[in-house]
């Protein structure tokens, strides 16, 4: 697997499914700032629902749904098997990246577990091998090693490194910059 971060501020994407699944992934998604997420769900709960807010649309997807919306990314969740193959393929065809919930022989990606402090984000997989593992792994790095206060250091670094590269410095010496001011203040003792 190799790991990218996606721009999905305005990246097509459908998520398939009434429940649970549904629901954390498209609760993912608001976090990470996707803002054109269409959600089918033939029988939603209210979480599903709430977090559709406006694309909602309470059925499952045909060919032609996928052919009109063309997704880059597709999240499928608790579907019976028949409709999810379905979906899989129409996916494919207009070269949408496929997620299925449990399903690790049907997905192009995995879900990593994330940890967000402000702009900083650290993620943990197994590659869809033992998803229980990557969130206590991600637990356990937010309850003892990424506190609350990396928000404000990625957001004031990030203003220093903004003024190095106005300054047009070399890579190696905005790494050097870096470097140097975490270590200053101690951040990684």
């Amino acid at each position: 697997m190799l790991p990218l971060m996606v721009n999905v501020s305005a990246t097509p994407i459908v998520v398939v499914g009434d429940g649970f699944a549904a629901a954390q992934r498209l609760t993912i998604l608001r976090a990470a700032g996707a803002g054109n997420v269409t959600t089918f769900a033939a029988d939603p709960e209210t979480d599903v629902v709430a977090l559709s807010e406006d694309q909602l649309v309470r059925r499952l997807p045909t060919e032609e749904d996928f052919k009109s919306l063309n997704p880059r990314v597709v999240y499928v969740c608790d579907i019976p098997e028949a409709e999810m193959r379905d979906a899989v393929t129409w996916a494919h065809a207009v070269g949408a990246l496929v997620n299925v919930h449990d399903r690790q022989d049907l997905c192009d990606f995995h879900m990593p577990a994330i940890l967000r402090r402000g702009d900083l984000q650290v993620t943990v997989s197994t590659d869809g091998k033992v998803a229980g593992l990557s969130r206590l792994l991600r637990d356990y790095l937010q309850d003892q090693v990424i506190g609350a206060e990396w928000a404000e250091r990625v957001s004031e670094l990030g203003q220093k490194r903004a003024g190095w590269v106005a300054q047009k410095l070399p890579f190696e010496d905005l790494r050097d910059h870096v470097n140097g001011y975490v270590k200053e203040r101690g951040w990684l003792d």
